[in-house]
């Protein structure tokens, strides 16, 4: 048997007796433990009968960090999904990759992850970052921190605060996948951290405060602008060579305007050069038009004319305005030296291509 899966069975704290943990089950590779309500200490305990473990799922058992660092390692471990416990900051972060320093994918979704640079909570009491609760409101721009803040181009972000240079490790040296969905980090410069995770390729990032007042483009075109280690995002593609250029070029053009930039900002600078921002194009449909009508000796203008009336409605406007019956006015359209009958009521004046300051010719018949 390589795979064992005990979810929903409360083990609780049931103990293991040491001397029996050598060796008991060699063969599983597979061990998954969600919603079974251990904690750290005795699930050691569980892993010492399992050598050969690979893949371990630990999910929802509000497990909390050690604050000592545990001398057993888990070093045959390549992927560990870790959902909905107490995962908040980078202490928490790096005593997971020293006690399993060969992961390869690890899972940390419906984590209260606030920070991947400060080294513990009290980082947040000392700089008066806000609790989790209100975690999505900033700061105000008046603070002396908010100079540092970036945002996401529209607004600032909330840990608008220097870095903590406190934690020179390097954290999971071999990762290659990385989940935080449902984390509540709410500040670009946190991942911008992600770029020190020396393996990382992939990344699933969705559901997080962070992307509030973003569309779906925008936020893939930021992450991928910000990290360029990362080649696949939310399970998608592979990243081309052309959507990062794109990414990283609307970047430089949304932080261009900015009286603090990125480091980024920098790098991009240097690769694509100082870029002008886009033109806006509007391209939506002109719904109304304003004309000019000649009848003889007489010209009038018609003003906010809908490019939907029909031929007929224009004609029974137009008559009604000298005393004729519809039925005895004829419209003309002039273009160039060319004169087009409306010859088709029931078609609407953008079928006739008549457009914004046209004129048209209007005649009574006898």
């Amino acid at each position: 048997m390589s795979f064992l899966n005990l979810t929903n069975n409360i083990l609780g704290g049931a103990p293991v007796d040491p001397p029996l943990c050598t060796n008991l089950f060699p063969s599983i590779t597979t061990l998954i433990l969600n919603r079974v309500g251990l904690e750290w200490d005795n699930l050691v305990l569980y892993l010492s009968l399992i050598p050969n473990l690979e893949e371990l799922h630990l999910s929802f058992n509000e497990m909390k960090i050690p604050v000592e660092r545990t001398e057993i390692l888990f070093p045959k471990v390549t992927t560990l999904h870790y959902d909905g416990n107490c995962v908040e900051h980078r202490d928490h972060l790096s005593w997971i990759s020293q006690n399993f320093p060969s992961l390869k994918s690890l899972v940390l979704c419906d984590c209260p992850l606030w920070t991947l640079r400060w080294n513990s909570s009290t980082q947040r009491k000392t700089w008066g970052i806000r609790s989790i609760e209100s975690s999505s409101e900033c700061h105000n721009e008046g603070s002396e921190s908010s100079s540092h803040c970036f945002g996401d181009g529209k607004s600032d972000c909330c840990y608008c605060l220097p870095d903590d240079h406190s934690t020179p490790d390097v954290l999971f040296p071999n990762l290659h996948s990385i989940s935080l969905n449902n984390c509540i980090i709410n500040c670009w410069e946190e991942l911008d951290h992600l770029r020190q995770f020396p393996s990382l390729l992939e990344l699933r990032l969705q559901s997080c405060p962070l992307f509030q007042k973003l569309t779906e483009h925008e936020r893939r075109q930021f992450i991928i602008a910000r990290l360029p280690n990362v080649r696949r995002l939310n399970g998608g593609a592979e990243i081309t060579g052309k959507e990062r250029e794109d990414a990283e070029r609307s970047f430089i053009r949304r932080y261009h305007d900015r009286q603090t930039k990125s480091t980024r900002y920098g790098e991009l600078l240097e690769r694509h050069g100082h870029l002008e921002p886009l033109a806006e194009v509007d391209l939506t449909p002109q719904r109304f038009i304003a004309i000019t009508v000649r009848f003889g000796e007489q010209r009038w203008k018609v003003k906010k004319l809908s490019i939907y009336t029909t031929a007929k409605k224009l004609r029974e406007r137009l008559g009604s305005k000298v005393g004729s019956p519809s039925s005895k006015v004829q419209l003309f359209h002039f273009t160039g030296n060319q004169n087009f009958l409306l010859c088709y009521p029931s078609k609407a004046l953008h079928s006739y291509n008549i457009q914004d300051g046209d004129e048209l010719i209007m005649n009574i018949k006898s």
